[in-house]
């Protein structure tokens, strides 16, 4: 049996003392800096103040993970670009894929619009950017602007998790049917036939989420714990795993009664907070009703047409060109509904008159200072991509009833600069628009939405989003 105390011997003397020996350095290695040399940090410029986190990069930060990506992320306008602009990329590869070529032509074909169609397009994105539009909401958004009752934000909160869920429940069920697929594609051949046996008694209907809800909860979730226990899978099951809990979730909060109570709760809280009678109570119920209803019917050919051409492109073009394409543009237009971006975006693929064109519009809320107190402001970035004639930026400040312009022209018509304002000026004045002051410029450099809006940073001032 060999020793448990193994002793190393080596040919070199050393003595055993003299670590011990060793005395600490009292003396300064470097000299101490005056105070007063030291030079102030430079404040940081509104332009460059997000390419500046990067540098303060924290990588357990949601917030900081999302200013970085922003740098890497797609610019919708440069692949909608090729597909409205580029005659040579459409006759290259549109109009050669036997996928795309027939959606394409439905979507030139119902991008053809007026005036007054543009702006019923425009409408229906600001209209349709988020469920919680119509009067029922504007109602709640009155209430909480004349209260700071913590009580009623915490009852508003639940209710409008449950009316979210409650509403997407089709698109819950799409993103669980595509998990266990995924899911089914990368377990071990072994376990494939049982995890479907189970999976084929899912019948995605909002009919019957209890069943599915019950199929999921007792039978298929923990079958995927075991096996992520057992095999210590840490890969991409368990992420898809991530994904289905998450989904389940939002499906427990999407249940009927669940629904009901939250709507009761909120009712209840309104009659006896807010002093709010039966018959304001019904008019809100029937604002509601109302509201899910236009917003579940309404529809917008332009806008399906588009999406469609996407959704074949990404999915089922064989040429990698176009795949590529399409899945830049869905990036970018997912990309652009982030949580840390507080702005409102829209975009206008256009056939007008027979010129091709492309817009993008940002809208951000200010807060400006006047005498003594703030007053609520906007800021709008619009983009124009127009063929055969160049690209365009303009930045609006709207404050009550004044408006500042900043218009940025391509350089063919940098000699046209003066007219332009001065046509401008006097657009403005016919329609007694108050202007603080209009200035036309050459654009020299396209900018990203982020720099124009420089206190897009700021929002992590007022959100915590660390993990």
């Amino acid at each position: 049996m060999l020793d448990n105390n193994i002793s190393v011997k080596t040919n070199n003397h050393i003595n055993e003392n003299a670590v011990a020996k060793l005395k600490a350095k009292t003396e300064m290695p470097i000299n101490l800096v005056d105070p007063a040399k030291v030079t102030k940090t430079p404040e940081k410029e509104p332009e460059n103040q997000v390419k500046q986190e990067l540098f303060n990069y924290n990588p357990d930060s949601v917030y900081e993970k999302f200013v970085k990506s922003l740098q890497n992320s797609p610019v919708l306008s440069e692949p909608l670009g090729k597909l409205l602009l580029s005659k040579q990329f459409i006759n290259g590869n549109i109009k050669k894929d036997p996928i795309l070529s027939v959606f394409f032509e439905s979507f030139l074909k119902n991008i053809e619009m007026n005036d007054s169609e543009i702006l019923e397009f425009l409408k229906f994105q600001k209209n349709t950017c988020t469920k919680f539009q119509g009067e029922f909401f504007n109602e709640m958004r009155s209430l909480l602007t004349e209260t700071d009752n913590k009580d009623f934000k915490a009852i508003l909160q639940s209710f409008l998790r449950s009316y979210d869920c409650f509403v997407s429940v089709d698109e819950t069920n799409k993103s669980i049917s595509s998990a266990i697929k995924n899911i089914a594609k990368n377990l071990p051949d072994v376990l494939k036939t049982p995890f479907s046996e189970m999976t084929e008694k899912l019948t995605y209907d909002v009919k019957h989420l209890n069943l599915n809800l019950n199929i999921l909860k007792d039978e298929i979730i923990p079958f995927l714990g075991r096996y992520v226990s057992r095999m210590n899978d840490f890969g991409i099951v368990r992420d898809y795993v991530s994904v289905l809990i998450h989904n389940i979730i939002r499906l427990e909060f999407a249940q009927k009664d669940n629904f009901s109570y939250e709507l009761e709760k909120l009712f209840e809280y309104l009659k006896y907070s807010f002093n709010i009678d039966e018959k304001q109570i019904e008019a809100l119920k029937m604002s509601l009703i109302n509201t899910y209803e236009e917003a579940s019917a309404v529809e917008n050919k332009s806008l399906k047409s588009f999406f469609t051409l996407l959704k074949k492109g990404a999915a089922e073009s064989e040429n990698p060109v176009n795949k590529s394409l399409m899945k830049e543009v869905a990036d970018s237009l997912m990309f652009s509904q982030n949580v840390n971006i507080p702005l409102m975006h829209m975009f206008l693929p256009l056939n007008y008159k027979g010129t091709f064109m492309f817009s993008e519009i940002w809208i951000g809320k200010e807060h400006k200072k006047s005498k003594h107190e703030y007053e609520q402001a906007y800021k709008v970035f619009i983009t124009f991509d127009i063929q055969n004639l160049g690209y365009f930026e303009t930045v609006l400040n709207l404050s009550a009833k004044k408006i500042s312009m900043d218009i940025f022209v391509p350089g063919s018509l940098s000699l046209h600069m003066e007219k332009i304002k001065k046509d401008l000026d006097a657009l403005l004045s016919k329609h007694d628009i108050i202007t603080e002051g209009v200035n036309v410029r050459e654009c020299v450099k396209v900018r990203r939405f982020n720099e124009v809006f420089s206190n897009l940073a700021e929002r992590k001032n007022g959100v915590d989003v660390t993990i």
